[in-house]
């Protein structure tokens, strides 16, 4: 038997990485994104409300982090962001640079910036920033959309 799939996938995003009752989920769809793309279907990722912080350096957030609220907060903030040593897992993190490794397009939500407080140049390189109407154009498009 045999089944044939959607080829454009539309995959949204809208909670935060850094609260734990999010990360499964997360997690589960960039999986997902990932594995569509390895299997070379069209993979479009929108980023937006606080989602928009998988699509940050967290390295380079944890420093500004550090740098403005001063040494006081560092031992707890390495404290929380430590990995797990037996973790083989991918982050989050590490999951969006597989998605535009494999040519996937990721995207995030200009709006949101202002939400978050983030800025353009806090943005990795190879997340386009889109206006959330253009998003709604390209989401139509597709075959298939997931909200996670």
């Amino acid at each position: 038997m045999t089944t044939n799939f959607p080829s454009k996938y539309f995959l949204l995003f809208a909670n935060s990485p850094k609260e734990d009752i999010h990360r499964n989920s997360i997690n589960a769809g960039l999986r997902i994104g990932l594995t569509l793309l390895m299997e070379e279907y069209e993979v479009n990722v929108l980023l937006t409300e606080e989602a928009i912080w998988l699509a940050t350096n967290p390295e380079d957030m944890k420093q500004k982090t550090l740098d403005q609220f001063g040494e006081k907060d560092k031992l707890s903030s390495e404290t929380i962001d430590a990995p797990d040593e037996d973790d083989v897992s991918f982050t989050p993190y590490e999951l969006i640079e597989g998605i535009i490794s494999f040519g996937g397009n990721v995207m995030t939500c200009r709006s949101s910036l202002a939400l978050t407080g983030l800025k353009e140049e806090d943005i990795i390189e190879g997340v386009e920033l889109i206006h959330l109407h253009n998003a709604i154009k390209l989401m139509v498009q597709c075959d298939k959309a997931f909200v996670f």
